[in-house]
Protein backbone atom coordinates (compact mmCIF):
# COMPACT_ATOMS: atom_id res chain seq x y z
CA UNK A 1 0.00 0.00 0.00
CA UNK A 2 1.31 3.42 -0.89
CA UNK A 3 2.28 5.58 2.04
CA UNK A 4 2.88 8.77 0.07
CA UNK A 5 4.21 11.66 2.07
CA UNK A 6 2.93 9.86 5.17
CA UNK A 7 6.24 8.01 5.15
CA UNK A 8 8.04 11.34 5.37
CA UNK A 9 6.23 12.08 8.61
CA UNK A 10 7.92 9.14 10.27
CA UNK A 11 11.39 9.53 8.79
CA UNK A 12 12.36 13.18 9.03
CA UNK A 13 16.02 14.17 8.96
CA UNK A 14 17.92 17.40 9.30
CA UNK A 15 18.87 19.52 6.35
CA UNK A 16 22.41 19.05 5.14
CA UNK A 17 24.74 22.07 5.05
CA UNK A 18 25.29 23.87 1.77
CA UNK A 19 22.74 24.49 -0.93
CA UNK A 20 21.52 21.95 -3.42
CA UNK A 21 17.87 21.96 -4.43
CA UNK A 22 15.59 18.99 -3.93
CA UNK A 23 15.48 18.21 -7.62
CA UNK A 24 19.21 18.69 -8.07
CA UNK A 25 19.70 15.98 -5.45
CA UNK A 26 17.18 13.73 -7.21
CA UNK A 27 18.91 14.19 -10.55
CA UNK A 28 22.35 13.66 -8.99
CA UNK A 29 21.22 10.40 -7.42
CA UNK A 30 20.49 8.93 -10.87
CA UNK A 31 24.28 8.97 -11.53
CA UNK A 32 23.46 9.42 -15.19
CA UNK A 33 21.43 6.22 -15.42
CA UNK A 34 17.95 6.01 -16.88
CA UNK A 35 15.38 5.55 -14.13
CA UNK A 36 11.72 4.54 -14.11
CA UNK A 37 8.91 6.95 -13.31
CA UNK A 38 8.27 5.03 -10.09
CA UNK A 39 11.91 5.57 -9.10
CA UNK A 40 11.57 9.34 -9.55
CA UNK A 41 8.43 9.46 -7.43
CA UNK A 42 10.15 7.48 -4.67
CA UNK A 43 13.25 9.68 -4.86
CA UNK A 44 11.21 12.86 -4.55
CA UNK A 45 9.47 11.53 -1.43
CA UNK A 46 12.78 10.52 0.12
CA UNK A 47 14.43 13.87 -0.57
CA UNK A 48 11.35 15.76 0.64
CA UNK A 49 11.92 14.29 4.10
CA UNK A 50 14.71 16.84 4.58
CA UNK A 51 12.29 19.72 4.94
CA UNK A 52 11.15 19.28 8.53
CA UNK A 53 13.65 19.08 11.36
CA UNK A 54 11.23 18.53 14.23
CA UNK A 55 8.12 16.48 13.55
CA UNK A 56 6.53 17.23 16.94
CA UNK A 57 6.81 20.92 16.19
CA UNK A 58 5.37 20.28 12.74
CA UNK A 59 2.24 18.77 14.25
CA UNK A 60 1.25 22.16 15.66
CA UNK A 61 -1.64 23.80 13.83
CA UNK A 62 -0.32 25.75 10.86
CA UNK A 63 -2.22 28.78 12.02
CA UNK A 64 0.87 29.35 14.15
CA UNK A 65 3.12 29.48 11.10
CA UNK A 66 4.13 33.13 10.70
CA UNK A 67 6.96 32.68 8.24
CA UNK A 68 5.69 35.23 5.76
CA UNK A 69 5.53 35.18 1.98
CA UNK A 70 9.25 35.40 1.27
CA UNK A 71 10.11 32.43 3.46
CA UNK A 72 7.15 30.37 2.26
CA UNK A 73 7.93 30.90 -1.40
CA UNK A 74 11.69 30.44 -1.09
CA UNK A 75 11.87 27.16 0.82
CA UNK A 76 10.36 23.71 0.47
CA UNK A 77 8.01 22.80 3.32
CA UNK A 78 5.82 19.88 4.29
CA UNK A 79 2.27 21.01 4.99
CA UNK A 80 -0.93 19.65 6.50
CA UNK A 81 -3.05 22.10 4.51
CA UNK A 82 -3.04 23.90 1.18
CA UNK A 83 -3.41 27.63 0.59
CA UNK A 84 -4.06 29.71 -2.49
CA UNK A 85 -1.17 30.60 -4.76
CA UNK A 86 1.22 27.77 -3.83
CA UNK A 87 2.41 24.78 -5.88
CA UNK A 88 2.22 21.34 -4.24
CA UNK A 89 3.20 17.75 -4.86
CA UNK A 90 1.31 14.99 -3.06
CA UNK A 91 -0.09 11.49 -3.47
CA UNK A 92 -3.78 11.14 -4.19
CA UNK A 93 -6.49 8.54 -4.62
CA UNK A 94 -9.49 10.01 -6.41
CA UNK A 95 -13.15 9.07 -6.34
CA UNK A 96 -13.54 7.42 -9.75
CA UNK A 97 -17.30 7.67 -10.31
CA UNK A 98 -17.05 10.36 -12.98
CA UNK A 99 -13.34 10.30 -13.88
CA UNK A 100 -11.98 8.47 -16.95
CA UNK A 101 -8.53 8.66 -15.32
CA UNK A 102 -6.59 10.66 -12.72
CA UNK A 103 -3.05 11.44 -11.60
CA UNK A 104 -1.92 9.62 -8.45
CA UNK A 105 1.06 11.97 -7.99
CA UNK A 106 -0.23 15.40 -9.01
CA UNK A 107 1.60 18.73 -9.21
CA UNK A 108 -1.10 21.25 -8.37
CA UNK A 109 -1.18 25.04 -8.36
CA UNK A 110 -3.93 25.85 -5.84
CA UNK A 111 -6.47 28.59 -6.56
CA UNK A 112 -8.91 27.96 -3.68
CA UNK A 113 -8.90 25.89 -0.53
CA UNK A 114 -11.05 25.16 2.51
CA UNK A 115 -11.05 22.62 5.34
CA UNK A 116 -12.39 19.72 3.29
CA UNK A 117 -11.30 20.33 -0.31
CA UNK A 118 -9.29 22.48 -2.66
CA UNK A 119 -9.27 23.41 -6.33
CA UNK A 120 -6.28 23.80 -8.56
CA UNK A 121 -4.51 23.19 -11.84
CA UNK A 122 -2.56 19.96 -12.17
CA UNK A 123 0.30 21.02 -14.44
CA UNK A 124 0.95 17.40 -15.40
CA UNK A 125 -2.01 17.68 -17.78
CA UNK A 126 0.12 19.93 -19.97
CA UNK A 127 2.98 18.77 -22.18
CA UNK A 128 6.40 19.81 -20.80
CA UNK A 129 6.80 22.73 -23.21
CA UNK A 130 3.35 24.16 -22.47
CA UNK A 131 3.81 23.44 -18.77
CA UNK A 132 6.91 25.61 -18.78
CA UNK A 133 5.07 28.48 -20.48
CA UNK A 134 2.17 28.27 -17.99
CA UNK A 135 4.58 28.22 -15.05
CA UNK A 136 6.49 31.26 -16.29
CA UNK A 137 3.18 33.13 -16.46
CA UNK A 138 2.35 32.05 -12.91
CA UNK A 139 5.71 33.34 -11.72
CA UNK A 140 4.93 36.59 -13.51
CA UNK A 141 1.66 36.94 -11.63
CA UNK A 142 -0.85 35.61 -14.13
CA UNK A 143 -2.91 32.42 -14.32
CA UNK A 144 -3.29 31.33 -17.95
CA UNK A 145 -4.09 27.61 -17.91
CA UNK A 146 -6.55 25.38 -19.84
CA UNK A 147 -9.69 24.45 -17.89
CA UNK A 148 -8.88 20.78 -18.56
CA UNK A 149 -6.10 21.05 -15.97
CA UNK A 150 -8.36 22.22 -13.14
CA UNK A 151 -9.77 19.74 -10.65
CA UNK A 152 -11.27 19.53 -7.20
CA UNK A 153 -9.30 17.52 -4.64
CA UNK A 154 -10.49 16.18 -1.30
CA UNK A 155 -8.09 16.51 1.63
CA UNK A 156 -9.33 13.17 2.91
CA UNK A 157 -8.06 11.44 -0.24
CA UNK A 158 -4.51 12.81 0.07
CA UNK A 159 -2.01 10.22 1.31
CA UNK A 160 0.26 11.94 3.83
CA UNK A 161 1.52 15.51 3.65
CA UNK A 162 1.70 18.14 0.94
CA UNK A 163 5.12 19.18 -0.34
CA UNK A 164 4.89 22.97 -0.74
CA UNK A 165 7.47 23.80 -3.39
CA UNK A 166 9.80 26.77 -3.19
CA UNK A 167 9.38 29.16 -6.09
CA UNK A 168 13.02 28.52 -7.01
CA UNK A 169 12.14 24.84 -7.55
CA UNK A 170 9.16 25.34 -9.84
CA UNK A 171 10.96 25.36 -13.17
CA UNK A 172 12.69 22.06 -12.28
CA UNK A 173 9.73 20.40 -10.57
CA UNK A 174 7.47 20.80 -13.58
CA UNK A 175 9.85 18.82 -15.79
CA UNK A 176 10.47 15.93 -13.41
CA UNK A 177 8.72 12.74 -14.68
CA UNK A 178 6.54 12.06 -11.65
CA UNK A 179 3.02 12.04 -13.14
CA UNK A 180 1.13 8.77 -12.56
CA UNK A 181 -2.05 8.72 -14.66
CA UNK A 182 -4.26 5.69 -14.14
CA UNK A 183 -7.77 4.38 -14.77
CA UNK A 184 -9.45 2.54 -11.91
CA UNK A 185 -12.02 -0.02 -13.08
CA UNK A 186 -13.64 -1.61 -10.05
CA UNK A 187 -10.35 -1.70 -8.19
CA UNK A 188 -8.25 -2.77 -11.18
CA UNK A 189 -5.62 -0.14 -12.01
CA UNK A 190 -4.61 0.52 -15.62
CA UNK A 191 -1.86 3.00 -16.56
CA UNK A 192 -2.66 5.85 -18.95
CA UNK A 193 0.01 7.26 -21.24
CA UNK A 194 0.94 10.89 -20.54
CA UNK A 195 0.80 11.66 -24.25
CA UNK A 196 -2.87 10.64 -24.28
CA UNK A 197 -3.59 13.13 -21.48
CA UNK A 198 -1.62 15.90 -23.20
CA UNK A 199 -3.47 15.35 -26.48
CA UNK A 200 -6.84 15.60 -24.74
CA UNK A 201 -5.75 18.85 -23.07
CA UNK A 202 -4.59 20.22 -26.42
CA UNK A 203 -8.00 19.49 -27.96
CA UNK A 204 -9.45 22.28 -25.78
CA UNK A 205 -6.25 24.17 -25.08
CA UNK A 206 -7.71 27.66 -25.64
CA UNK A 207 -10.63 27.10 -23.27
CA UNK A 208 -8.77 28.64 -20.36
CA UNK A 209 -8.99 30.22 -16.96
CA UNK A 210 -7.18 33.56 -17.11
CA UNK A 211 -6.79 35.66 -13.96
CA UNK A 212 -4.38 37.52 -11.71
CA UNK A 213 -2.43 35.30 -9.36
CA UNK A 214 -3.20 35.73 -5.66
CA UNK A 215 -0.87 34.30 -3.00
CA UNK A 216 -1.92 33.64 0.59
CA UNK A 217 0.37 33.01 3.53
CA UNK A 218 0.05 30.41 6.27
CA UNK A 219 -1.23 31.52 9.65
CA UNK A 220 -2.37 34.99 8.59
CA UNK A 221 -5.38 36.59 6.99
CA UNK A 222 -3.13 38.37 4.53
CA UNK A 223 -3.13 37.83 0.78
CA UNK A 224 -0.76 39.23 -1.74
CA UNK A 225 -1.98 40.35 -5.13
CA UNK A 226 0.71 40.06 -7.78
CA UNK A 227 0.34 42.37 -10.74
CA UNK A 228 0.89 41.31 -14.35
Amino acid sequence: MATGFASIQRNTVNKTPGYKTLFERVNASTKGDKKSLAWYRSAVKQEASRYKKNFKKYLLDERGDRGGFAQEQDSNELRKHTVQGHLYMFEYKAKMKYLPYYDRFPLVYVIKSNKTEFWGANLHYLSPKKRLIATKKLMGGRIDIPKKCFHKYLHGHVDGLYLDLASSEWDTAILLPTADFVRDLNGMIFPIEQTTVWEETDDNFYDKIIAHRSVKGYGTKQSKEISK
